[in-house]
This record gives structure tokens, sequence and C-alpha cells, in this order.
């Protein structure tokens, strides 16, 4: 499972409860973290762009050590964007005006995109209403920031292996309605966890072997701010680019595979990485990726976490910075300068 947390998160943020819920009686299952920061006082197109990046390179990395494996990619809030980002497409304008560069859709024929056997979106920044892979009473509704047509005609390809969960009093994904509470945010995993992992289990065709049971902290690396201590304007800025990620395509695909019948036995090797993913630290500096690592910014707080062998998540933190060499310069204007809602939309 790869996860794309939420704004001011630390790692794995809220989907911790959605891992535990999805590991329990599978014996090979863990978690990786998506790096980028999610500080909230850093630029939200810059880490969100950061991510999109990431979600490329680390599915890219991990398909290509374990290509029997399945992947399943979760996101919550911005990471929800961020997993968008990665399936459809990503850029446009975002919080308080800041452009955020485009990033190509994931092909879901060639390698990793052919082992994504599920994906599961909850509090969507950018859900947009009437899409046939939304889920919850709150699918016909609008985010803050919908996407464009030719972002919803990238992710349309996923339709069949996706749920983009709103509920309609969720003030992100549902944005701008007479009635809405923020608890409705901020609680997705204390409510659907459950439901959630049962329906990754069927989509993916994850079969429970064994007693086996998850534990994921509740709190792992990364670090987060206290609102009451920071400024309450979302910043401004323009994104620094990440000029050498592309890199990544000299990665050899995998042969595709049919994901409904992967054998772990047959690769041993694949599966004791799978069983230990506590040592997945040699996962990052593949020889195609490692050019691309750092990526996130400057202030950004990384880390990266899994589950043992014996069921419970272990973490490590590390730091990052900004790979980028160039600057684009695009509009500050503000445009969204008015949108800071106290409680609310900083919490995206």
């Amino acid at each position: 499972m790869f996860l794309a947390r939420g704004n001011n998160e630390a790692y794995p943020g809220r989907q911790g409860a959605l891992v535990e819920a999805t590991c329990d009686g599978l014996a090979s299952c863990g978690y990786e973290n998506l790096y980028y920061s999610a500080l909230y006082t850093d630029l939200s197109c810059q880490t969100t762009y950061d991510g999109a990046i990431a979600g490329h390179t680390q599915m890219a990395a991990y398909a290509a050590l374990c290509p029997h494996s399945k992947l399943i990619l979760a996101g919550y809030s911005q990471g929800g964007q961020i997993a968008g980002d990665i399936l459809g497409g990503g850029g446009g304008y975002s919080f308080n005006g800041c452009y955020q560069p485009e990033t190509p859709p994931l092909d879901r024929t060639t390698s990793p995109g052919n082992q994504i056997a599920a994906v599961i979106i909850f509090g969507d920044t950018r859900h947009t209403a009437n899409q046939p892979y939304n889920y919850g009473n709150g699918s016909n509704l609008n985010g803050w920031f919908p996407r464009p047509a030719s972002q919803l005609a990238a992710l349309e390809a996923w339709t069949n292996i996706t749920r983009d969960w709103c509920v309609s009093t969720d003030p992100i994904c549902a944005a701008n309605q007479t009635f809405s509470e923020i608890t409705t945010h901020l609680g997705y995993y204390n409510v659907y966890s459950d439901a959630a992992a049962s329906w990754l289990k069927s989509i993916a065709s994850l079969t429970g072997t064994s007693s086996f049971s998850t534990a994921v902290p509740t709190s792992l690396s990364g670090t987060i701010q206290n609102y009451a201590t920071v400024p309450t304007a979302t910043p401004s800025g323009t994104v620094t680019l990440d000029t050498t990620w592309t890199s990544t395509t000299s990665i050899t695909p995998c042969t595709a595979l049919s994901y409904p019948t992967p054998s772990f036995t047959s690769e041993p090797a694949n599966a004791t990485e799978l069983a230990n993913m506590s040592t997945t630290t040699a996962l990052v500096p593949l020889s195609a990726s490692s050019a691309v690592f750092p990526i996130t910014t400057s202030s950004a707080a990384s880390g990266s976490a899994g589950a043992s062998s014996s069921g419970t998540a272990k973490g490590s933190s590390s730091s990052a910075s900004s790979g980028g060499v160039s600057n684009v310069s695009r509009s500050t204007s503000g445009i969204f300068g008015a949108l800071v809602l106290i409680g609310s939309a900083i919490l995206f």
C-alpha cells in the first residue's frame, strides 16, 4: 500500500487505520509512505507536485524489485489530490493562486501501472462531481479545485478499481455547501476503515490466509505544526521544478502480469522483501530512481515506514531538500487568499 497523507499529518497519517484493517489476515502485506512535505507553511502546490513525482518514482522502483506484487494507492485530503495527480496527471491552480506544474498520468498498461490492483481516496481537495468512480453521498459535489476534462479523461481508465470517497458535509471534497462539519473530513478512517478495507480486499482479490495481524503506530516520523502558532494564511510563491525525475523511465518495465494470480512462493526474494517491509530502505536508492531523491522542499521532514514480519510497523526518518534547478513563475495574486477557514480549509 502506497500512502499519500493529508496536510499537516505525520507519517503515515490517519490512513494507518486503513492499513491495519486491510492487512489483517494477510501474511504478506505492508505499506510505504510517499515522500513529500505536508507542512502547512510549505507551499501546497509545491508539496503536491513533489508528492505526485514521489508516487511515480517510488512505485516504479518497488514494482521493478517486486514484479509479482499487487500495489494499492491510497490518498487522503491533500494526499487524495496527489493520488489523483499520479493516475490522471497533475497541474493547475491551487490554494492562494499558486500554479502547480503539469505531471503526466500513469500508464495503466505498463509497470508500475499494471500492478496497481486498487485505488482509494478520501476527502480529495480536487474531488469532481459526478465521476464514475465517486463514492458516498458527496459524489455529486465539487471540492475546492475540480479537475479539468483532460485529467478526468485519464482518470476514467482507472474507474473499475477506484473509489473516490466523499461525504456531503466534508468542507474539503464538498466545498461551498450551506452546512459542513470539519469533523467529517477528519473522521473518515474512524468510520469507514473497515468498509474501505473490505472493498479493497474484494477488488484486489486479496484473500486472508492466516491469523496474521497488523499494528500501525499512531505516530511515526514526520513533522506537524500547531495551527495556533503558525501564520493563518496559506503561503504564496512559485514551484521549483524537479528536472531529473523523468530519468525513472530508464527502469526496465516489468513484464505485464495478471495480478489476480501473483505467486509469492515462486519469488522467494520478493516474498522476503514483502514480508519484512522494515527492510525496504533499499528500495529508494535504486540506480534509476536515486537521482530523483530527495524531491521535497528544503523544510520538509520525510520518513518511511513499513510493517515488519511480526506485524508491527516500524519507521525511520530522513530530511529532504529540493532536487529542482529551475523555477516557474506563476500567478501569486492571491486568488484564493480569502479561502482560509479557521479550523477547516487549512486541513486539506
